[in-house]
C-alpha cells in the first residue's frame, strides 16, 4: 500500500514537473569502461518510473507463486493429519468391537502422534489384552509420560500388577500420586486392592474408617468386610482368639456396630473354636431383630446347651411364623447341640415353606442317624440334585 501512495506521488509530480523540463538541455551520462550512455533528464525519469513498475510486477508474481508453494505443504500436511485420524478412529472401533489384530494394526501406525495419550492407551489395552505384558507395560510408562493420561495409565499399571499379585509394585505406583490423585474415588479402589494384595488388611481397615467410606460408596462394604476378615483372621492365627477378643473390645463404638465387623468378628470366633462367645456376639447384636448376614452364623454353633440362641430364635418364629430360614436356622443349631428331636422338627417346618438343599441334606443326616436307611438315601439323592 506504501509503494503504491509513493507511485501516485509520483505520478502527480511528474504531471506538473514534466511540461516545466521540456525543451531542458540537461542531461545525464553514464560511462562504463568502453560503453557510453547519454540521456536527457525527461529520458531517465521516464525510465526509472517503468523500472519501479516492473519491480513491483516481478513481487507479486514471486508472491504468488511462494503462496502456491507453502500453500500445497500446508495441504499436505492437513492430508497427514487426517489420515491420522482415520487410524486413530479405525482403531478404537476394531478395540470397541474386539478385533485386536486390527486394533493392533491400525494404532501401531499412529503410535508416535499427538492424541493426547490416548493411542498410547489403547494400544496397552490391545496388547494386554493379547498377554503381550512387557509391551502393554511399555505403552503405559510411555502414556505415563504424557500429562492428559498419566493417571489413567498409571491406575492401568497399578490395576496389571494387583493382577499379577505384585501388590508392592501397584502400591508404589499409588504413591507416586498427586495427593490430590490419591483421592479420587478410582484411585482409592485400586489402592484398596493393593493393600489387599499385600495382606495389609489393618492398614486397609484404618484407612477405610478414617475417610474412604465416601468415596467408594457402595464398594465400602464390600471392602470393609475382607479388611474386617483379613485383620481379624490374621490376629487369630498370630496372637490366638483371646487376643482377637481384646482387640474387639479396643474398637470405636461406631465400628462395633457395623454389621461388616460383626460378622468378620464372630466369623472368625466360630473359626477358633470360640462357640461360647460367638453366640453371646451373635445375641447381642440381634437384640432389635435377624440380621440375615449374621443369621446364618447360627447354623455354625456346635454348643452342647445353646439356650440363648435357641430362646431368641423362638421369639424370632413366633413374630414370623412363615419365615423359613427361621426353622432352618433352628434345626440346624438343635442338630449341632445333639436335640434331634427339635431339629427334625424345625427342619421339617422350614422345607415347608421353601426347599433348600442344606436342609434337606440335614433331613436325610437326622434319617440315617434314626436307623432309617431307605429314607436318608432318598432323601440324599434329592439333596444331591437340588440347589
Amino acid at each position: 500500500m506504501i509503494r503504491i501512495i509513493l507511485l501516485l506521488v509520483f505520478l502527480v509530480i511528474g504531471l506538473f514537473a514534466g511540461p516545466s523540463l521540456v525543451g531542458e538541455k540537461g542531461y545525464v551520462l553514464i560511462a562504463l569502461k568502453h560503453t557510453t550512455i547519454e540521456m536527457s533528464v525527461v529520458s531517465l525519469g521516464v525510465m526509472v518510473f517503468f523500472a519501479v513498475i516492473g519491480f513491483l510486477i516481478i513481487e507479486w508474481i514471486i508472491k504468488r507463486v511462494v503462496g502456491a508453494i507453502t500453500g500445497s505443504r500446508h495441504w499436505l500436511g492437513g492430508w497427514g493429519e487426517r489420515r491420522r485420524q482415520r487410524f486413530f478412529t479405525s482403531g478404537m472401533q476394531a478395540l470397541a468391537e474386539g478385533d485386536l489384530g486390527a486394533a493392533r494394526k491400525s494404532l501401531g501406525k499412529i503410535a508416535n502422534a499427538n492424541f493426547d495419550g490416548l493411542n498410547l492407551l489403547a494400544l496397552a489395552d490391545v496388547e494386554a489384552k493379547q498377554g503381550n505384558t512387557e509391551q502393554a507395560l511399555g505403552y503405559w510408562q510411555q502414556a505415563a509420560a504424557v500429562p492428559g493420561s498419566e493417571l489413567a495409565a498409571k491406575l492401568n499399571m497399578a490395576r496389571f500388577e494387583i493382577g499379577q499379585q505384585h501388590g508392592a509394585e501397584a502400591l508404589t505406583i499409588i504413591e507416586s500420586l498427586t495427593h490430590a490423585q490419591q483421592q479420587k474415588p478410582n484411585v482409592i479402589e485400586v489402592w484398596a486392592g493393593a493393600l489387599a494384595a499385600t495382606d495389609q488388611w489393618h492398614t486397609l481397615r484404618e484407612k477405610l474408617d478414617s475417610g474412604w467410606k465416601k468415596p467408594l460408596g457402595d464398594r465400602y462394604a464390600h471392602w470393609s468386610g475382607m479388611a474386617s476378615q483379613g485383620d481379624f483372621a490374621e490376629i487369630a492365627n498370630k496372637e490366638g482368639a483371646n487376643e482377637l477378643i481384646q482387640e474387639w473390645q479396643k474398637l470405636p463404638r461406631g465400628q462395633k456396630k457395623d454389621l461388616t465387623h460383626q460378622q468378620a468378628y464372630i466369623a472368625q470366633l466360630i473359626a477358633q473354636g470360640m462357640h461360647q462367645e460367638a453366640e453371646k456376639a451373635l445375641v447381642s447384636t440381634q437384640k432389635s431383630g435377624p440380621q440375615p448376614a449374621l443369621l446364618t452364623l447360627f447354623k455354625s454353633l456346635q454348643l452342647p446347651q445353646p439356650t440363648a440362641s435357641i430362646k431368641l430364635l423362638e421369639k424370632w418364629i413366633k413374630k414370623d411364623s412363615e419365615n423359613g430360614e427361621l426353622y432352618s436356622v433352628l434345626a440346624h443349631l438343635a442338630f449341632h447341640s445333639g436335640d434331634h428331636i427339635l431339629a427334625e422338627k424345625a427342619v421339617n417346618q422350614a422345607l415347608e415353606h421353601r426347599q433348600q438343599q442344606d436342609d434337606i441334606l440335614l433331613l436325610a443326616e437326622i434319617k440315617a442317624q434314626q436307623q432309617q436307611p431307605d429314607e436318608a438315601l432318598a432323601l440324599y439323592k434329592q439333596g444331591v440334585s437340588a440347589k
